[in-house]
């Protein structure tokens, strides 16, 4: 069914540190967020936003996607034969490599997940694709990349209370078969969020599953669970790596991103932990998969239920900062979490910008330029009562350069998933980015690289794609949307 209310932008910002937000309303009645992803689904070069809904109890209003339409955003919520699904975690990807967005929902409660294939202007229609949309299970999340390194997108789906996670193969045209074997079939989890990409740098996709907690058989909780790592192996499949603080911990984990935040060109984790006994977690990659635990701002002291976490340079100053969205049930209304980066990659908690004012019970969030301005807005997604509106916050920095990459892949996979970009910048100093679009929880960012750059000069990029595929340039322009075609050009995009 079709909801098509307007609404028009009004600005209620406040400024802190470089930090200035103004809230955008959504049209439509709260019914439960858990899981947002943003990105361009009709081709007209504005992002949009699907959001993933829990089940209300008077309204079938199913999942919903926000068309941006420049100056508003036009509702439609889209559900599959009346199915009452309890959606998670949603993610827009190419799962058939016509270089459209399609629209993936995980569900729980013995529903099976929901596909739609995009006719490549925004409208879906329900799509078979073997057994991931014909296996019934109780799944909280998933991570979509290339693992196999053939072109076209695989998924792992992570599921709850003890049922096997499953990894599906992509035949190339969007039908998946369940892998059989694998080091996660015999392990009881209790799966929340997962992420795909080379933690110990030997070429070869990892994988990080975050886990909630251990259950009894009559179902009652008896402990906190540890996260589970499967390293790829030269052969094609996955050895279980149970050694390492980032997989030893016993806590309750909602949420995980692999991020570079000290552009030392390997993967860090951060854990959002939901339990307010634990702290969230950094685990800083020391270099060949080895990992320590941090004890920055980002880690230290901060007790509570945190599900989601997006990564980006919110102030455009060149440095990685982070946003944690909390909440979970019988906790009154807290305030989400705003930390900046500093050039000695320590970071700040700001209390005063408007994403980290307000109370609220949240769950995911993401990141992206909404508005084509050059720096990354937020969306978050809240769910208190069932009957909590989600935030929609548009980034009003005033100053700061920046560059925005878009990937086009023709080896590799379309989006380019799984690539790292180097920027070089006049003074020297390199800043980082592995493309990875899931984040912290049931969300995924924008398929875009978005660097800040604060008042400084680019040199050169480089990218280096899945394929294998090393790309550079020179002669950039700051402030200024790039396309990058793989192995052939970067050009300059008018927004």
């Amino acid at each position: 069914m079709i909801r098509g209310i307007f609404f028009l932008f009004f600005a209620s910002s406040i400024t802190a540190q470089d930090l200035q937000f103004k809230r955008v309303p959504l049209d439509g009645p709260p019914q439960g967020s858990r899981g947002v992803s943003i990105a361009d689904l009709d081709g007209d070069g504005l992002l949009d936003i699907t959001v993933a809904n829990q089940v209300d109890s008077t309204l079938l209003l199913g999942n919903t996607i926000y068309f941006n339409e420049g100056n508003r955003f036009r509702s439609q919520s889209i559900s599959e034969n009346n199915i009452k699904a309890w959606s998670e975690s949603v993610h827009t990807v190419d799962v058939d490599s016509d270089r459209d967005l399609d629209l993936f929902f995980t569900t729980q409660f013995g529903t099976h997940n929901l596909l739609y294939r995009n006719d490549g202007t925004g409208n879906f229609t329900v799509m078979e694709a073997g057994d991931l949309t014909a296996d019934k299970t109780n799944s909280p999340g998933a991570c979509w990349c290339d693992y196999d390194f053939d072109g076209d997108m695989d998924v792992f789906v992570v599921n709850r209370d003890g049922e096997s996670d499953n990894l599906y193969l992509n035949d190339g045209g969007g039908n998946f078969k369940r892998i059989s074997e694998g080091p996660w079939i015999n392990n009881k989890g209790d799966g929340r969020s997962c992420a795909w990409g080379d933690l110990n740098g030997d070429g070869f996709l990892d994988l990080y599953v975050a886990n909630f907690v251990v259950k009894d058989e009559n179902g009652r909780v008896i402990r906190k669970h540890r996260n589970y790592v499967y390293l790829g192996t030269e052969q094609g499949g996955f050895v279980e790596l149970r050694e390492g603080v980032h997989i030893e911990e016993e806590n309750a984990s909602y949420g995980v991103s692999l991020v570079d935040f000290d552009y030392d060109n390997d993967l860090d984790i951060y854990i959002t932990n939901v339990s307010i006994s634990d702290e969230n977690a950094l685990y800083e990659n020391s270099g060949e998969g080895h990992f320590v635990k941090s004890t920055k701002e980002v880690a230290k002291d901060v007790h509570r239920p945190s599900k989601g976490q997006t990564w980006g340079d919110f102030n455009n100053d060149g440095w990685l900062d982070l946003y944690v969205a909390n909440g979970t049930e019988g906790y009154p209304e807290i305030q989400n979490f705003m930390f900046l980066g500093r050039k000695d990659f320590s970071m700040e908690r700001v209390y005063n910008a408007l994403p980290a004012i307000e109370g609220h019970i949240s769950a995911g969030t993401a990141s992206g330029d909404l508005d084509n301005d050059g720096d990354l807005d937020l969306y978050v997604c809240n769910w208190g009562a069932e009957a909590e509106a989600n935030d929609c916050y548009f980034n009003q920095n005033p100053s700061k350069n920046w560059i925005v990459f878009r990937l086009k892949g023709l080896e590799s996979n379309t989006y380019g998933i799984g690539s790292w970009v180097r920027l070089i910048l006049a003074d020297g100093s390199i800043v980082t980015r592995y493309f990875s679009r899931e984040t912290g929880y049931g969300s995924e960012n924008a398929p875009e690289i978005h660097f800040g750059l604060g008042d400084l000069k680019i040199r050169k990029v480089e990218i280096l794609w899945p394929s294998g595929i090393n790309q550079e340039a020179n002669g950039l322009e700051a402030n200024r949307f790039y396309e990058v075609i793989e192995g052939k050009e970067i050009k300059k995009l008018t927004p």
